[in-house]
């Protein structure tokens, strides 16, 4: 084991988590590092190792010494930690046989990625998306130095910022702005460290010496408030139990810049796989897309937030809203969607498998539900269209599988369901198909409030069967 760690390959020591290594080494590192309060309570650790490399070390350590004999204050030798998440292990270990590779996340706003590498400050701040119950994955624990720090002002532009010369690691200027209050993606994007090692000949190092592996730790999340819904900001009285946001990220229109979320009654949109930053390709006229799509998009029922989701032949489609993600920018946005109605036009956005979003003005969408409040000239509305063939397609091996639209439109009830199921313990006498159909219809009752049946209720549980076993479909 020791003749190993003396080579290039990481050794992992496995750290049990009742042993003071892990109590003082590793757990306080990563709980001295959590940004939200909730963070305490929610974050459970399953299993940790320490990360031995002989060779990163001695370059962490030879780098060091370097520094000292450069000048360098102790304050910007101070030593501190930055972490990393992964969802596979493999990929966390990685690390510990290569060291920390430039172009290893997605973040671009600090510095160029192919000449340094991003590390998130705080532990609890690992993705551009909010922690939802029963994430679980690996954070990686980085020993870091980060020697000469530059402040630099976030770059949305293509044009990358280069590592200034004379300094070591940037940060936002923006950085003292984020709170506990702060959107996930803004709070992530700000909270970067962006590490970089300038060498002799003026390259950069696809490496940083000052950024030393040290450990990996396994974890899960619980969120004690019960649901998904109380770790958006509201929940809505109109029609329907609450909104999620299952994106969050930037919209580049031109030279405007948007920071925007994704509001949805669906937790999430498995289907579609957004970029931190979206770009509208083209502008097209309303009366091309009225031709292109189904009229039922725009004849469809919408709750109060413009959000539903139903499949039509051929293709299948998913409405949203989008949202300002801070009450500076409401104005900016506002200014958008009145352009938008002004013109009558769409703004169309290619996705990278083979779909599109749509951002259209919701006064472009008729209610046929009495009941219902459609916002009139105050949101803009998100369409995503797709072939069905996407959505329905379960595996390489099933390409012409196709589900029934029955099933289709039942996925959100059984989705709600299992996570139902999940929380409390099945230690009821009653047939599991009957606990599944009474969650559904508990979905269906917060989804639509005095709709208490629903064009497949009587078949519910012949659909339940129907999904238990695929090849009945």
């Amino acid at each position: 084991m020791e003749s190993d760690a003396s080579s290039n390959t990481g050794v992992f020591i496995p750290v049990p988590l009742d042993s003071e290594v892990f109590q003082n080494s590793i757990l306080l590192p990563l709980q001295s590092a959590y940004l939200f309060e909730e963070s305490s309570h929610s974050f459970r650790y399953t299993s940790a190792f320490l990360i031995k490399n002989a060779a990163l070390e001695n370059r962490y350590n030879a780098c060091r010494e370097k520094r000292v004999e450069q000048g360098y204050l102790d304050t910007e030798l101070k030593e501190t930690y930055g972490f990393l998440l992964f969802d596979e292990l493999s990929k966390a270990k990685s690390i510990g046989d290569t060291g920390v590779l430039a172009e290893n996340g997605t973040c671009t706003t600090l510095g160029d990625p192919t000449k340094g590498v991003y590390l998130s400050m705080y532990s609890d701040c690992l993705d551009q998306n909010c922690w939802y119950h029963g994430k679980s994955g690996y954070i990686v624990v980085v020993k870091i130095t980060k020697g000469r720090v530059a402040k630099v002002s976030e770059n949305y532009t293509q044009n990358l910022t280069v590592p200034t010369v004379g300094f070591d690691c940037h940060v936002s200027e923006q950085l003292q702005s984020v709170s506990s209050k702060t959107s996930s993606f803004l709070s992530f994007e700000r909270t970067q460290y962006y590490i970089y090692e300038l060498l002799d000949n003026g390259s950069t190092a696809p490496s940083p010496s000052l950024a030393c592996p040290y450990a990996v730790v396994a974890f899960s999340y619980t969120d004690n408030k019960g649901t998904l819904a109380t770790q958006q900001e509201s929940c809505n009285n109109i029609n329907f139990a609450c909104l999620y946001s299952p994106w969050t990220g930037k919209l580049q229109v031109d030279a405007l810049t948007f920071n925007i979320g994704i509001r949805s009654t669906a937790a999430v949109l498995p289907w579609a796989k957004l970029p931190p930053i979206i770009n509208v390709e083209w502008v097209i006229s309303m009366l091309i897309i009225r031709k292109l799509l189904p009229k039922d998009i725009f004849e469809t029922t919408i709750n109060g937030q413009g959000s539903i989701k139903f499949p039509l032949e051929h293709i299948y489609c998913s409405l949203c809203e989008v949202v300002a993600l801070n009450l500076e920018e409401i104005d900016q946005l506002t200014s958008l969607l009145l352009e938008i109605k002004k013109q009558d036009v769409a703004l169309i956005i290619p996705l990278s498998d083979r779909g599109f979003l749509i951002l259209i003005h919701d006064s472009n969408f008729i209610s046929n539900d009495k009941d219902t409040v459609i916002p009139t000239n105050k949101s803009l509305q998100g369409v995503f269209v797709f072939p069905e063939s996407h959505i329905i397609q379960k595996d390489t091996n099933k390409m012409n599988q196709r589900f029934p639209a029955d099933a289709m439109s039942i996925l959100p009830m059984l989705i709600y369901a299992e996570g139902a199921i999940e929380k409390a313990s099945h230690t009821s006498d009653k047939d599991l198909c009957d606990i599944i159909v009474q969650h559904m219809q508990s979905y269906a009752t917060l989804m639509n409030p005095g709709r208490l049946r629903s064009p497949f209720r009587e078949s519910k549980k012949e659909m339940v069967v129907a999904f238990s076993n695929p090849d009945l479909l």
